[in-house]
């Protein structure tokens, strides 16, 4: 792992269980997506980050909004990532951590320098594989935070409680997962997903007052308008969700994962449109489409 500049053992990088992070939940972190794409030859596969600026470059906000002192560019965090992952051969996900690895008694920490982290890993792919048939996703009980208490694009490990706490008891009764509404009573997002809402030829998503500025929400933004839907950002009404063609969920694991169901409602799993965006993305990933270029970046 790359460690504050230093790249140390896997098992070396530690923290203490009473350390800021652990007890007030201020760790920031962001997932990228680690692709083995092909040569154009077809001989060999070279290691690509999918939207990697846009990861850091929120990553670097996160450690702002939360009021983390760092010193590290974008630049720098974009070449630490690369020699992370050309040190660890087939990892397929990179994770970066910002945190106070320190033991305060009170709320505010020691210091505001974290210490950064950047790990490059092969995941399991047994470990949390979506159903083929589309994720069964409850309506949550809770609205999601909203962002007065904070801000959507903070990706910090407090804001995730209350969808642990959700999809535990979505998987218990039955789901996959579950999905938010603001406190409005509109279309808010996942877990850990945006959810995209397909009528007819349009694609609509909520705006990024209320949801994550997900980069791969971005990706295929652009991927739909490629395809030459109509891209809305805003407002989502909750019936216009239950009255979709189509749902899909996207991720930075999972580019575009069909809805099959909110609570009692069946959706195509995948449908039509959203079956040609699956299409797009996978051929994007495999370096093979007009926008490959844009989103993918070789760690070498």
């Amino acid at each position: 792992m790359w460690a504050d500049g230093q790249m140390i053992r896997f098992e070396d990088a530690t923290m203490h269980v009473l350390s800021h992070a652990t007890q007030r939940g201020s760790a920031v972190f962001d997932v990228i997506n680690i692709l083995a794409v092909p040569t154009t030859d077809g001989s060999a596969t070279v290691p690509h980050a999918l939207g990697l600026n846009g990861h850091v470059a929120r990553f670097v906000r996160s450690m702002k909004l939360m009021g983390m002192d760092s010193d590290y560019t974008v630049d720098e965090l974009e070449a630490a990532v690369v020699a992370t992952v050309v040190a660890n051969p087939g990892a397929g996900v990179v994770k970066l951590v910002a945190a106070w690895n320190e033991i305060p008694l009170r709320t505010l920490p020691i210091t505001t320098t974290p210490h950064v982290w950047i790990a490059a890993m092969v995941p399991d792919p047994n470990a949390d594989a979506p159903p083929v048939t589309g994720v069964k996703l409850q309506t949550a009980s809770c609205p999601k935070m909203p962002a007065s208490i904070l801000p959507p694009s903070l990706k910090v490990a407090a804001s995730y409680t209350a969808g642990v706490r959700q999809r535990m008891a979505a998987v218990a009764a039955g789901f996959d997962d579950v999905v938010f509404k603001t406190s409005d009573g509109d279309l808010a997002e996942g877990t850990t997903q945006s959810l995209s809402v397909i009528t007819g030829s349009t694609l609509a998503v909520p705006p990024l007052d209320d949801v994550l500025d997900s980069i791969t929400r971005q990706m295929m933004l652009e991927v739909a308008k490629h395809q030459g839907l109509t891209v809305e950002v805003r407002t989502v009404p909750w019936i216009e969700v239950m009255a979709a063609d189509e749902l899909f969920l996207s991720s930075a694991n999972l580019s575009a994962l069909p809805v099959s169901h909110i609570d009692d409602q069946e959706y195509p799993s995948p449908g039509p449109v959203t079956g040609r965006l699956m299409e797009a993305a996978d051929s994007l990933a495999m370096g093979q489409h007009d926008l490959s270029d844009r989103w993918l970046t070789a760690m070498a």
